[in-house]
């Protein structure tokens, strides 16, 4: 089998095989040779979701306390009792359970309620 400067690689499952080309050139930067992979970007129909702040939150009392929403962006939110301003867009409700849980805002929580 004799290569130039395009090899081919290819990958077999039992069901399917699939081959990947990949252009190898050669490189000043210390004579090790700099691989280019073509790959092909698939577009996804399906628009990404993202969770927003929802103000019923603050109406439990467990996130009372120190839940507030970011000023600067509605894909997040602000612990007062940390100072801190996290993610909720990939999870929500879930991520605001997640922050109680850091050490960090334990904490604080302590220190807050020994005051």
């Amino acid at each position: 089998m004799a290569y130039n400067n395009d090899y081919e690689i290819e990958i077999s499952d039992d069901s399917e095989a699939t081959t990947a080309t990949t252009d190898v050139e050669s490189s000043s930067f210390r004579d090790k040779p700099a691989t280019n992979i073509k790959e092909k970007k698939i577009n996804s129909s399906k628009s990404k979701r993202r969770c927003i702040f929802n103000q019923q939150w603050l109406k439990d009392p467990k996130y009372a306390p120190f839940l507030r929403e970011c000023r600067a962006n509605k894909y997040f939110a602000h612990c007062s009792i940390c100072k801190s301003i996290f993610s909720i867009s990939n999870g929500g409700f879930y991520l605001i359970n997640r922050h109680i849980e850091f050490a960090n805002h334990k904490r604080f929580a302590e220190i807050q309620a020994k005051e």
